[in-house]
């Protein structure tokens, strides 16, 4: 194999973290695959790779060779992007990611309308409430709610959601609607974990700075079971706004305390610095900054 060849190989054995899973990426069986990084090594006069029997590990001087290659081969992705984008037809594959919950009830309806309007281009799309690090995943876009961390990346602001209480009408019945948010302290409140998320409602103050009375009889770091609960009467659930919007419409929860003030946050695409974007990946963002907007 020519040089190029096993430099790739060896950035994807890297990346894999295996013979066999960089065999399957690559399509070639794991025997070609040795070959190759020991052609290299012995190409370069340096052990890149620390073997075992379930995993290679790089050696100081493979992560070194491992970071002067890799941007090596995203400028390549790059070029062919960019040859790719002078055609008419947009196509190829979008990898992104999203929150089980702002994936399920917002992303996917909107990535369903751009499907129909792009019919060549795929989507690979990771729902979950981890941080993916989008340069080593092979992200093209990643969509976070409240405050960012990623100070690399691209933002693309996509709106702003608001925080809710909210209960069942069978709960109300049977534990009365609180008429101030001193009285909360007085009910079972769901809530995400202190501190973790922007839906976080002890963050809330009333008058005069005083905290919020406030101990939560479930603490879930899942806001769909947290709506779940609220569903079975279990109490009064805080949540962003857009995850039981039609529950509200369908009259099987209701606000609480609707005229206090709650906390808003930031939802945002972010994209990876690159020399060049893909065209499928600019226009995706686009679509979804209109989309949002129209609501």
């Amino acid at each position: 194999m020519d040089s190029t060849g096993a430099m790739w190989t060896f950035v994807r054995t890297v990346e894999q973290g295996s013979l066999s899973a960089a065999a399957r990426a690559l399509g070639r069986t794991p025997s070609a695959i040795s070959k190759s990084l020991a052609g290299l090594e012995a190409r370069l006069g340096v052990r890149l790779l620390e073997r075992s029997t379930r995993q290679m590990r790089p050696t100081d001087a493979g992560v070194a060779f491992y970071e002067r290659c890799r941007p090596l081969f995203d400028a390549f992705t790059d070029a062919e992007e960019s040859v790719r984008s002078l055609q008419t037809a947009v196509r190829g594959r979008i990898r992104l990611t999203a929150t089980p919950a702002f994936g399920r009830t917002r992303l996917v309806p909107a990535l369903a309308a751009f499907a129909e309007r792009y019919a060549e281009i795929g989507f690979d799309l990771q729902v979950t409430g981890q941080r993916i690090d989008l340069v080593e995943d092979r992200i093209d876009l990643a969509i976070r709610e409240g405050r960012l961390v990623d100070s690399s990346m691209i933002a693309t602001r996509l709106g702003a959601f608001q925080v809710v209480l909210c209960a069942s009408p069978g709960y109300l019945a049977h534990c009365g609607r609180p008429v101030s948010a001193a009285r909360l302290g007085e009910h079972d409140l769901l809530m995400v974990p202190p501190g973790g998320r922007d839906t976080d409602a002890r963050r809330l103050r009333l008058p005069g700075g005083r905290a919020l009375p406030a101990e939560p009889r479930f603490v879930v770091n899942d806001l769909h079971a947290l709506r779940q609960l609220a569903l079975a009467d279990r109490g009064i659930a805080a949540v962003p706004e857009f995850l039981v919007d039609a529950d509200f419409a369908a009259g099987t929860l209701r606000r609480v305390l609707p005229r206090m003030r709650l906390p808003s946050f930031p939802v945002t695409a972010l994209t990876p610095q690159r020399r060049y974007q893909p065209r499928r990946v600019r226009l995706l963002v686009d679509f979804l900054v209109d989309w949002f907007r129209r609501g």
